[in-house]
């Protein structure tokens, strides 16, 4: 029996930056054109080495080939969510959603269904929240690098929703007062969202997030709504991905564009990834302080002991230089930076922190080796080494953790990472273990002393 053929999906094409009007283009690309020749003529006059033309040459070249690779995908990703679940599935057959590769998650069409109903006054709420929370917070966060002025002139969140690939449900090791769902959430619409920064206007276009979602309902009560309130988060910090359009010539020197995505990723994580949730208090019976203020199920210590064969980042004198690297360690929305080690790609941080987990089993550690390079006229340029994502659950399982691990997206380097699992106690009877041992530890000390 032969398959049956399907329709592929098109790609819609890429929208043109500053394409508002014709005659408004044929100007911008004259004054382009007689701006290159002017730096030419310069150089030529000066006469300057041709070596010079080669550096920003390579980076334009590697700039506008990873602009066309990102801009590829944010297409697909926006194309897919127009269409339905089976084109999708063909279409992006390495992005399958998570119905498809675990068992225990449902389809959730009918949610789809109604998010499509009820989106147009999530528009109304998001501009709410955007504007009196995530606006402020931004502005804070930009002023610890001297830019200034920023705030969103527009905010639509357009038409299409957001699509749920997948809902897992929770029935066993869960309190009878609770129910707990996961949800797989991506998002990639037609948003329109404008804003100034510095004098300058720009936008943001073709938005996208993706992560997974958890709706816990707690505490169960008597009366209706028969739910006290919802608890709502990301479990991990989510994938967040858009297009800068009206001053991307600006916004896309190294570091800045990376800076203001950095930025919106934190405030989220500060909004709703864990330890932080987004609290929906449903009944009065129930005080807020329940929700707003949930109990960890244990804390992980984690030790960055060293790291080697790291890549060489710096421009010596004589070539290639090495790096000056710093790790930070991501749980949820906590974050942990270390110590910056100068000129050496065999660093020794022996770095210790803790952070609180509130759920073990689904999530991670993830682990960024940067280069920091210094701040140039207000933008951060520290180059990227490679990144590495534990499993918590791994971690609980053994108790205790002593391993390298090879870092992702770079060519070489490994990082020496020990940790250890440390749960939580209610029991009078544990915390007077913990202080006798303590007590003989000390007394052991003053005895040596």
């Amino acid at each position: 029996m032969e398959l049956e053929k399907k329709n592929p999906i098109t790609i819609p094409p890429t929208r043109q930056v500053g394409s508002s009007s014709g005659i408004f283009k044929i100007v911008y690309d004259a004054a382009k054109s007689v701006c290159t020749v002017a730096i030419i003529y310069f150089f030529g006059y000066m006469n300057f080495s041709p070596a010079w033309f080669l550096a920003p040459l390579i980076y334009s070249v590697i700039k506008n080939e990873t602009k066309k690779t990102n801009e590829f995908k944010r297409n697909v990703a926006k194309t897919s969510a127009l269409q339905n679940e089976k084109d999708v599935i063909l279409a992006r057959i390495d992005e399958l959603p998570a119905w498809v590769y675990f068992p225990d998650v449902e389809r959730a069409e009918w949610l789809n269904k109604i998010l499509r109903q009820v989106w147009p006054n999530v528009n109304h709420y998001a501009k709410d929240v955007i504007k009196d929370i995530i606006e402020p917070n931004i502005c804070l966060a930009l002023a610890e690098y001297k830019i200034s002025g920023f705030a969103f002139q527009k905010m639509r969140l357009g038409t299409i929703p957001p699509r749920i690939g997948g809902i897992k449900v929770y029935d066993y090791n869960v309190s009878r007062n609770e129910i707990i769902m996961d949800l797989d959430i991506f998002y990639a619409g037609d948003c329109d969202i404008s804003f100034t920064i510095k004098g300058f206007t720009g936008g943001i276009q073709d938005f996208q997030i993706h992560g997974l979602v958890r709706i816990v309902m707690k505490p169960l009560i008597k009366s209706m709504p028969l739910v006290g309130g919802l608890q709502i988060y990301f479990l991990n910090n989510p994938a967040i991905d858009f297009n800068l359009v009206g001053v991307a010539d600006v916004l896309d020197m190294p570091g800045l564009s990376d800076l203001l995505r950095r930025v919106i990723v934190e405030q989220v994580a500060a909004m709703m990834v864990l330890p932080n949730k987004l609290p929906i208090l449903l009944s009065n019976e129930v005080p807020a302080k329940n929700l707003k203020f949930p109990e960890p199920q244990g804390v992980l210590r984690v030790h960055v002991v060293e790291a080697k064969h790291l890549m060489k980042k710096d421009i010596g004198v004589l070539g290639k230089g090495k790096s000056d690297p710093y790790a930070i360690i991501t749980v949820g929305a906590q974050q942990f930076k270390t110590k910056t080690i100068d000129n050496t790609i065999d660093p020794k941080w022996d770095f210790w922190c803790e952070a609180e987990v509130t759920a073990p089993k689904v999530q991670e550690v993830q682990f960024e080796v940067w280069d920091w390079d210094p701040v140039f006229s207000g933008v951060v340029n520290h180059d990227f080494l490679g990144r590495a994502t534990i499993e918590v659950n791994t971690v609980t399982k053994k108790g205790q953790t002593d391993t390298w691990i090879s870092l992702e997206e770079a060519k070489t380097g490994m990082v020496h990472v020990r940790m250890t699992w440390l749960e939580l106690s209610d029991k009078f009877s544990d915390l007077r273990d913990v202080s006798y041992f303590s007590f003989i530890i000390y007394s052991c000390l003053e005895m040596k002393s």
